[in-house]
């Protein structure tokens, strides 16, 4: 049998015309321009989103320079600083800190700032911290640090309370302002100042001793100058002599006196210049002995010259004459009648050990140590009455200490004093 085709029917066409006819042809329009709006918002929508993520890319970028130029500031300042908790705690900290604490950054992170301040001002760094974190104003104090290697450092902390959106835990920043230098420079003023206020003292009570030690000697003189204008007709030979002698004393002294006097002042202003030379020691003691000589005689004392014939020194000869000159004068003043001074030398391998020894009443102790001290002068009366500046062994002190040297005293009570002093040879 023949399979017959089935053939479709006929009123499909007609239903699926009808359907197409029916359907009208302006909302496809609108769809395809909805479409398009909705492509075109699409567009400019993503358009900003691009304008938005260039801008914050570019915030970024700047905020990351920014916080670059924060790091590098803060590592690199050379103001000390430190990031710290309410407990004290070490939680950031500069290249500076590390190198003022001789530690490490990674080493000092989570280390108590407490344990770098002294025992004794632990105390004042916890209220500082506290009142830091309580008043969110910038606070600060002075303490003394010391570092690893256990050097103090006098240091001005500023501290101020930093927010940091990220981590809630309350935070401070802390500055350490060394015034080490400045404590240096401020211990040292107030040294001068006390050094300037001993001078001052020291010079009003020179002055004192100056005025009354000076109008001593003229009063003298001008009693005898007075005495030989106004009575040299009565007067015998004797008598004239003996008032030319004590004149000629007196002028002596007071030339000892302003000599002493010149030459304090040149210290003062330091235009004593040191100029050595070789020097024949037992002729230039010679020429003293032969000055003091007649003060001597007048107290029956015997000065005797022990100093070895040709031993030379090396020294400033004015210096030296001073020196000797102001010795042989101290110990005269303190040796009593039919006394004796005896100057020798002793070889002390490149120096040589001058001594003047005399059979005085001796120097106590105690005093011994301030005879040699600008600051200490004092004057005490010779065993005739004999009056001085108490300028002589200082002095002598400032010339052998020039002269390379040095000067003591060996004394008791009631059996003499023996001054030594220190030159170097001349060989």
């Amino acid at each position: 049998m023949k399979e017959t085709k089935k053939r479709p029917e006929k009123t499909t066409k007609p239903e699926v015309k009808k359907n197409i006819a029916s359907k009208p042809g302006k909302p496809v329009v609108e769809k395809v321009d909805d479409i398009q709006r909705l492509v075109h918002l699409l567009q400019v929508h993503q358009i900003e989103l691009e304008h938005q993520n260039q801008e914050l890319r570019i915030a970024q970028e700047e905020l990351e320079a920014s916080r670059n130029k924060y790091v590098a500031f803060f590592d690199f300042s050379p103001i000390p600083f430190f990031t710290l908790d309410a407990a004290g705690t070490i939680k950031e900290v500069n290249l500076s800190a590390s190198k003022m604490f001789g530690i490490e950054r990674a080493k000092l992170t989570g280390k108590r700032f407490q344990s770098f301040i002294t025992l004794y001002e632990k105390d004042i760094f916890d209220l500082f911290i506290k009142t830091v974190f309580t008043s969110h104003l910038k606070e600060t104090c002075g303490l003394t640090i010391t570092n690893k290697d256990k050097s103090l450092f006098h240091v001005l902390l500023e501290g101020l309370e930093i927010e940091d959106t990220l981590e809630p835990e309350p935070k401070c920043q802390v500055a350490l302002i060394d015034l080490t230098e400045y404590k240096k420079v401020e211990n040292s003023l107030k040294e001068s100042n006390e050094e300037l206020k001993m001078l001052n003292a020291t010079k009003d009570k020179f002055f004192s001793i100056i005025a009354h030690d000076l109008r001593s000697p003229f009063q003298s003189l001008l009693g005898s100058s007075e005495i030989l204008a106004t009575e040299i007709k009565d007067l015998s030979q004797e008598e004239i002599i003996t008032f030319g002698k004590g004149l000629n004393d007196n002028l002596k002294n007071l030339y000892v006196l302003l000599e002493n006097l010149l030459y304090w002042s040149m210290m003062q202003r330091n235009t004593i210049e040191y100029n050595p030379t070789k020097i024949n020691l037992f002729d230039l003691v010679q020429k003293i002995v032969g000055l003091t000589n007649l003060s001597a005689k007048k107290k029956s004392i015997l000065l005797s010259n022990n100093i070895e014939n040709g031993t030379f020194v090396f020294a400033d000869v004015d210096m030296l004459r001073l020196i000797l000159h102001n010795l042989l004068l101290n110990a005269i003043k303190f040796t009593p009648t039919d006394g004796r001074i005896i100057v020798s030398s002793l070889n002390k391998g490149s120096f040589l050990e001058v001594s003047i020894h005399d059979t005085g009443v001796g120097i106590e102790l105690l005093k011994s140590s301030e005879l040699f001290n600008f600051n200490t002068i004092t004057t005490t009366n010779g065993t005739d009455g004999e009056k001085g500046t108490g300028l002589g062994l200082p002095l002598c002190k400032e010339f052998v200490e020039r002269c390379g040297g040095k000067i003591w005293v060996e004394s008791e009570i009631e059996r003499g004093s023996k001054f030594t002093f220190t030159l170097r040879k001349n060989n």
